[in-house]
């Protein structure tokens, strides 16, 4: 193969590469995984009415919680699902969220940022998610 031919198909590949990672790094439509590129461990899905938590870890979660981060994270809005089986899911509504002060999570009036998931598998490991609104 000569020079020019090797360089351009280096740079295909290349190019092939970046596209790759790019569409990998942007990836996501609401579900979240265990980031570093890993598979997924819990998926969140946001709709208008509920937040739809998936255990994917292959493993069950105990004292499973789930926060709504608001725009400057005055209060948190959180809901205790506690125990979820492998491949368990479940649908919360935004109704079911509360601040610290008892104060119900209301879409109107709160703007939010994230959701974060957090859970310990039965090894006591931490496994914790964090998606962005949509």
């Amino acid at each position: 193969m000569s020079a020019p031919a090797r360089c351009l198909t280096l740079a295909i590949a290349g190019l092939a590469m970046g596209v790759t990672l790019g569409a990998v790094g942007c990836g996501g439509g609401g579900t979240s995984s265990s980031g570093a590129g890993g598979p997924a461990l819990i998926e969140v899905q946001i709709s208008q009415i509920y937040l739809t938590v998936a255990n994917k870890s292959g493993r069950a979660l105990n004292d499973v919680r789930v926060v709504i981060v608001p725009v400057g994270g005055a209060t948190l809005f959180s809901a205790r699902v506690g125990r979820m089986e492998q491949g368990e899911q479940r649908d919360l509504s935004l109704g079911q969220f509360q601040g610290r002060d008892g104060t119900p999570f209301d879409r109107r009036t709160v703007r939010a940022k994230a959701v974060r998931v957090s859970g310990t598998d039965l090894d006591a490991k931490t496994v914790e998610v964090e998606v962005p609104w949509r």
